[in-house]
């Protein structure tokens, strides 16, 4: 296993996709921070460094599912997974060993975001008002929903010896949970009721009262909806971004509930696979 891990590690620091996505996600937030201080400074708006701590969450999945795709996929094309397992390591530590550096690049790509808000972020914006143990928690959920992610595309990536294939399908799926968590997401957001306040009509102001919102979800089927947003990493994501977590606490479970059940079953397909 170490030997496997060592020579993967070596292949990782010499990957340009990785580079460049470690690159982008310093660069990016940095001319995010600096437009919006500004911005800020030309209409007199204050903004505080969790509006932008956090905003990746959302994007690190998709760089996940791009990183990872193609760095299995260049087992495959290469043949080197093939030559793993005939010089004797286990299929289950070649899987295990690619997954441990698919999470590694997750965390590296939260650093290079961090290490932006930390070194841009901090001098503009100043420091949190939200308290630290809430941000140390968003944290954690990051971190663990994005091992949850790593793990769900290594299932991908290990399971299409494709590269090209791997990676659209990898995006697809992204894509898809993305759209699904973002539309019950944003039915949860739909007030109980609507109206409300003064109007103004041909007699002048009155009042008008609030009504129900046929759209506003509820009952099981609220709970259901939260639910899935809650469990899915890329609803954990939507939810993050804005530290709005219905929650927190759950949140790392769930995603320790999906990396491990996704890994156990990549382990069993993989161990069944041909390697052609």
């Amino acid at each position: 296993m170490n030997k496997l891990l060592s020579a993967d590690f070596t292949r990782l620091w010499k990957n340009k996709v990785f580079w460049t996505e470690v690159i982008f996600m310093f660069l990016w937030p940095v001319c995010m921070l600096v437009a919006a201080y500004y911005n800020s400074m030309r209409h007199d708006t204050v903004l505080d460094l969790e509006d932008f701590f956090f905003q990746y969450a959302p994007l690190i999945g998709g760089l996940c599912a791009v990183f990872t795709s193609l760095f299995l996929g260049t087992d495959y094309s290469d043949g080197t997974i093939r030559n793993k397992i005939l010089i004797g390591h286990s299929r289950r530590g070649v899987y295990l060993s690619n997954l441990i550096v698919s999470c590694t690049a997750g965390i590296f790509l939260h650093a290079a975001w961090i290490l932006a808000m930390i070194t841009v972020g901090i001098p503009l914006f100043g420091w949190f008002r939200t308290d630290l143990m809430s941000i140390a928690v968003y944290l954690l959920a990051a971190l663990m929903m994005t091992a949850a992610t790593a793990s769900i595309f290594t299932l991908i990536g290990m399971l299409n010896h494709r590269k090209a294939g791997g990676a659209v399908m990898a995006l697809l799926v992204y894509l898809a949970l993305l759209f699904l968590t973002s539309t019950f997401h944003g039915n949860l957001e739909q007030p109980e009721m609507n109206g409300g306040g003064y109007m103004m009509t041909k007699e002048g102001m009155e009042w008008a009262a609030p009504y129900p919102n046929p759209n506003y979800i509820s009952g099981n089927t609220r709970i259901a909806f939260q639910f899935i947003i809650d469990f899915l990493p890329t609803g954990q994501a939507i939810q993050i971004t804005n530290l709005e977590a219905v929650n927190l606490w759950q949140m790392p479970l769930y995603s320790l509930v999906i990396a491990a059940t996704v890994t156990g079953t990549g382990i069993l397909c993989f161990q069944r696979k041909d390697l052609k």
